[in-house]
């Protein structure tokens, strides 16, 4: 009778999924559990919000599509040596449904990410979700640490997220801060599906001092590097 019922439910739950339509592969249960279709009912449901001047970095994009850069500390720019420092990168649409093919943060060398969040829908609304390896791209150049954002989402047919005017893209970096002190520069960019103009990076984000004696917290990041840090 218990595995009648499971398999019912299971069918009702799946049947939901496919009429709101903008549920995620990934919000699929495996055969048998309910748990993955209902998610964690005490699951962060927002990030945290950045306390730092939002700096415009730039624009890309075309006539018919474009978008502008945005990035923002979470708190202080100014950080005690192996601090955690969070920032965002918000991708604002100013032109049509701009598909966005990839996002990059760079920081330089010495900086350790631990981690990557965005928003992600679900049959039980919008939840804070951390990205799986699969999801981003760690490269390591002579003078910065660069990570490359993509996914697709959609139940039965998968694409790429869309920004417009009303509906940004956010994305929030947790970092670890090198021991050595100094003043680092950093930026962001983003690939869009425009036919001209379509891939940038910047380098004008606001520094990051990093400086003995600063707030052992940190810029504002809440949470804990807990677990693995890439690069480490």
């Amino acid at each position: 009778m218990a595995s009648k019922f499971v398999r019912s439910a299971t069918a009702i739950a799946a049947a939901s999924a496919l009429a709101f339509g903008g549920v995620s592969v990934a919000s699929a249960a495996p055969a048998g559990s309910l748990g993955g279709l209902t998610g964690s009912l005490g699951g962060k449901k927002d990030l945290d919000v950045p306390q730092g001047d939002k700096i415009k970095l730039g624009n890309v994009g075309g006539p018919a599509w474009n978008v502008d850069v945005y990035k923002q500390v979470h708190g202080a720019t100014t950080v005690a040596p192996g601090a955690t420092v969070k920032t965002r990168v918000e991708i604002q649409g100013v032109k049509g449904d701009t598909r966005i093919d990839e996002v990059l943060e760079w920081m330089p060398k010495g900086f350790k990410l631990a981690k990557v969040e965005r928003i992600k829908g679900g049959l039980i609304g919008d939840s804070v979700h951390e990205l799986g390896q699969s999801e981003y791209a760690v490269k390591q150049t002579d003078d910065r640490t660069e990570v490359r954002v993509s996914w697709t989402e959609g139940l039965l047919i998968k694409k790429k997220p869309t920004v417009n005017t009303a509906t940004p893209l956010l994305l929030d970096f947790t970092w670890k801060a090198p021991e050595k002190e100094g003043t680092y520069k950093n930026g962001a960019g983003v690939k869009v599906g425009a036919v001209v103009n379509n891939n940038k990076v910047f380098d004008n984000g606001a520094p990051i001092v990093v400086k003995k004696g600063a707030a052992p917290a940190g810029s504002g990041a809440s949470g804990s590097l807990s677990g693995s840090l890439s690069g480490s």
